[in-house]
């Protein structure tokens, strides 16, 4: 196995163990690093790492906003649901598997 490639993925491992504490302690991240002797940087370079690696892993790919804009989507989908975070939506309906609800929402949490 390449070591450089092992090394990575116990290292996502890791921060993502930290990064998830640092969630749940209620501390801000300052607060949390400073407790851990914890590089703030670190934490940071980290938390957007690990989340390119959680999308890469899930298959996500970012499209233009042109490519899926309202004008695009198919006249025959009818969303029951528009989930929206910043400027991103997530449309919904009956056909959509549940797992990959799942997946989206809680990547979106992790974000």
């Amino acid at each position: 196995m390449d070591t450089k490639l092992a090394t990575r993925q116990i290292r996502l491992r890791e921060w993502g163990g930290i990064i998830r504490d640092c969630n749940a302690s209620g501390l801000t991240v300052n607060e949390y690093c400073s407790q851990h002797n914890l590089s703030r940087d670190a934490y940071y370079y980290w938390l957007r790492t690990v989340k390119e690696a959680a999308l890469q892993q899930a298959g996500f790919v970012e499209l233009p906003a042109e490519m899926v804009d309202s004008k695009s989507r198919p006249s025959s989908y009818s969303a029951q649901l528009v989930i929206r975070v910043g400027e991103t939506e997530l449309l919904v309906n009956q056909a959509t598997p549940d797992e990959l609800i799942r997946r989206v929402l809680g990547m979106v949490g992790h974000a």
